[in-house]
């Protein structure tokens, strides 16, 4: 699995190799974030999953993201910011099935990510999308090689988006959420605080997308087309592999939590092999 390979190469770059005195690169260099923000006009909703014992924060409620390859990075593999805007369109669509077109990715908005991290400051980028509800594409769920980073059936909040991983929650309640992983807060919190600005304040932030307008989700797609999905329900409202000895955490790791009242587990859905 990339993700025990990324932590092994690591903890060789950080401690055998630098005993030896090579100065070997990393294959990866940093984390990333994706938070999909739906609009109905009156208030917004992020587009969360719970985390699997599998990977770090496990049993946490997120946003898609994923860890960023030096190879994705431009040709001298330094530019770490493209690189990350890369890799969070991919997480979006391998966890939950949203394809965002090239000109999507040049509106995506930046949002801060909270100090610390695996790989140091500045090393983790967060991107968001508003779009409007009437344009919310069908959540197909992750792809069959990330399905053993989510957990089927474990949210119990907000209005669910209808592939049983996901769920549209808003924005007040998931920050009243003791189970929300603490570096998505950051983001979050931000994203607030562009929302009760005046539209010409918010229109001239980042990429200028003005928040009280969401922009429509075009049908072209970064990759080819994925197979037809399920009929969507409309709401109304770096990954780490775990081997119970070595993590590498995308953000700094906490001791698992208690289950909280509202984590649920679809038991007659049978367990997958994770790769």
């Amino acid at each position: 699995a990339k993700f025990a390979a990324a932590f092994a190469e690591q903890r060789s770059s950080r401690g055998v190799d630098i005993a030896m005195g090579k100065n070997k690169k990393s294959k990866y260099v940093g984390s990333c974030g994706m938070y999909v923000f739906s609009h109905d006009g009156d208030e917004y909703r992020l587009l969360v999953h719970r985390r699997s014992k599998q990977v770090s924060e496990s049993h946490k409620i997120a946003a898609p993201g994923g860890i960023v390859e030096r190879i994705h990075c431009g040709e001298d593999g330094k530019n770490l910011k493209l690189g990350a805007k890369a890799t969070a369109a991919r997480e979006l669509r391998e966890e939950s099935g949203i394809s965002l077109s090239e000109e999507q990715c040049e509106d995506l908005i930046d949002l801060p990510a909270a100090p610390g991290g695996w790989w140091g400051d500045g090393t983790h980028f967060n991107f968001g999308y508003v779009m409007h509800i009437d344009e919310i594409p069908p959540i197909t769920g992750p792809e069959k090689d990330s399905q053993h980073e989510l957990i089927h059936g474990g949210l119990r909040i907000g209005e669910p988006a209808g592939d049983g991983y996901h769920a549209w929650v808003r924005l007040s309640e998931l920050l009243q959420l003791e189970d929300l992983m603490p570096a998505c807060r950051t983001p979050i919190e931000h994203f607030l605080t562009m929302e009760s600005m005046e539209p010409s304040e918010s229109a001239t932030r980042s990429t200028g997308v003005r928040l009280t307008e969401a922009p429509a989700l075009s049908t072209s797609l970064m990759t080819s087309p994925k197979p037809s999905a399920r009929p969507f329900a409309r709401p109304s409202s770096p990954m780490s592999w775990v081997d119970n000895q070595s993590v590498m955490p995308s953000f700094p790791p906490q001791r698992p939590p208690p289950r909280p009242s509202n984590y649920e587990v679809d038991e007659a859905r049978p367990s997958k092999k994770p790769r």
